[in-house]
């Protein structure tokens, strides 16, 4: 009997140990990197960055993110991460930014997202040559 037990035992944690029941990571953290090429961003106009997933579902933000951001500056923006997002259901998703001007803006930049998640990886995303006005207020921008 106590052979047939340790027998069981031993099943059960080769079973629960196994990949197939291995928690899918999840999103820990998110980071916004901007850097102002030539026209810088106005004290005034607001920045809305939004992380969402395969779904087009927002998993992360910060909004309302203002002050001057001056020709060749960087600013980081760390974002707020709602629920427990997995990799998988980010890793096929997007960036959106939204420009909130008052007036007359044109902002030109490059950004780097980067999401860290639980088992220590992490998918950084950058993209280059971006322009935001009072006329084209949004950009969206796939993982």
């Amino acid at each position: 009997m106590k052979t047939i037990m340790c027998c069981l035992a031993l099943v059960a944690l080769a079973v629960f140990t196994s990949a197939a029941f291995a928690q899918e990571p999840t999103l820990t953290s998110v980071e916004a990197k901007f850097d102002t090429t030539t026209n810088n961003k106005k004290q005034d106009t607001k920045l809305d960055v939004y992380l969402k997933n395969r779904d087009g579902q927002e998993v992360a933000k910060s909004e309302s993110n203002e002050g001057l951001w001056d020709k060749h500056s960087s600013h980081v923006v760390i974002l707020q991460i709602e629920g427990n997002p997995t990799k998988a259901e980010v890793a096929h998703g997007s960036v959106s930014l939204t420009f909130h001007p008052r007036g007359g803006n044109t902002w030109k930049f490059d950004y780097k997202v980067t999401l860290k998640f639980s088992d220590d990886s992490s998918i950084t995303k950058e993209v280059f040559g971006c322009v935001l006005t009072q006329y084209n207020t949004a950009r969206v921008d796939p993982l």
